[in-house]
């Protein structure tokens, strides 16, 4: 049966279907998420037509760690398109001795599959928004070959005693979950950027996208010791000349909500010549049992790190 669901991926995403297997078991065969990951398939007698999953996606509101999980498969067979098999799935997930202990569920969908998603429940509180700054604009014209595969950043993150929000929702950044993270993604190359002061310190996950002659550096997350907004904006204005060092980097951008109620950051972007950019990264979510309004767009925190596919 994997095979058929790396076939079923591959006829969506592309790649070759038994590599798309391999991915499948690397991400979800995990020992952090085997016995914690939600997975159905839709059947026509034995052949996979359909796929629907969930992962364990651990969220915290200030020191109360929620049952949180996120969806990131949603797939019908194209010639089964238009038989509510989406909707059967979501049926069929709900009815599972797994979803009986989910406090609350969230996803970033395609346009796709956003529909069937209202119409089970979720509510579409807010989308991410894109912001970017320039940094190199000759970048376009250097040579392919005289790109660093290590840009010149840490590869590995410094632990910090994050400050977290009160009464926000907040991404955990457990050990074994961020281990997990790190190894079940094909190529992908985290990096990370550490600034300190006498007024704290602050780490940016970092992450390089090509795109055609355009080489974007993305900030995955920002973690700090303090909410301080001289802290943040020094450690942006260090982020940017050490971006701007490595002459292949064209573009810094960054994701994240910015209905947030804490806007330190978001001042912090605009003082550093940071401006929003399309598109939007939709966001939704289900409450199944979780405390505290999870509809109120101001209670999350949220970056492009959030999404599974970061």
């Amino acid at each position: 049966m994997r095979s058929q669901v790396g076939a079923l991926i591959s006829s969506h995403y592309g790649g070759a279907p038994e590599e798309r297997e391999r991915s499948f078991i690397r991400f979800y065969d995990h020992p952090f998420q085997r016995d914690r990951c939600i997975r159905l398939v839709a059947l026509d007698g034995d052949r996979v037509v359909g796929l629907e999953a969930l992962i364990y996606w651990p969220y915290l509101l200030g020191d109360q760690r929620l049952t949180s999980f996120q969806g990131v498969s949603a797939l019908v067979a194209s010639a089964y398109r238009g038989r509510r098999i989406f909707g059967r799935l979501l049926d069929a997930l709900a009815q599972t001795r797994e979803f009986a202990g989910i406090d609350l569920l969230i996803g970033f969908p395609v346009k796709q599959s956003f529909p069937g998603l209202a119409r089970d429940g979720y509510a579409h509180p807010l989308d991410l928004t894109w912001y970017a700054r320039l940094i190199n604009p000759v970048s376009v014209l250097a040579p392919l070959h005289s790109i660093r595969a290590d840009m010149g950043f840490a590869q590995t993150a410094e632990p910090i005693e994050a400050y977290r929000p009160a009464n926000a929702y907040v991404l955990a950044h457990d050990a074994d979950f961020l281990e997990w993270r790190c190894h079940c993604r094909d190529g992908a190359a985290y990096r990370y950027f550490h600034y300190g002061s006498a007024r704290g310190r602050v780490r940016f996950d970092l992450k390089s996208n090509r795109r055609g002659r355009i080489t974007e550096l993305i900030i995955g997350d920002v973690t700090s010791t303090s909410p301080d907004a001289a802290l943040l904006e020094a450690a942006l204005r260090d982020l940017i000349k050490a971006a701007r060092a490595q002459r292949f980097v064209t573009v810094l951008t960054i994701a994240l909500n910015r209905y947030f109620r804490d806007r330190t950051l978001l001042q912090g972007l605009r003082k550093c010549l940071f401006v929003r950019v399309p598109p939007k990264i939709r966001f939704i979510v289900k409450n199944l049992g979780a405390p505290g309004d999870v509809e109120d767009p101001s209670r999350w925190r949220l970056f492009r790190g959030d999404i599974d596919t970061w």
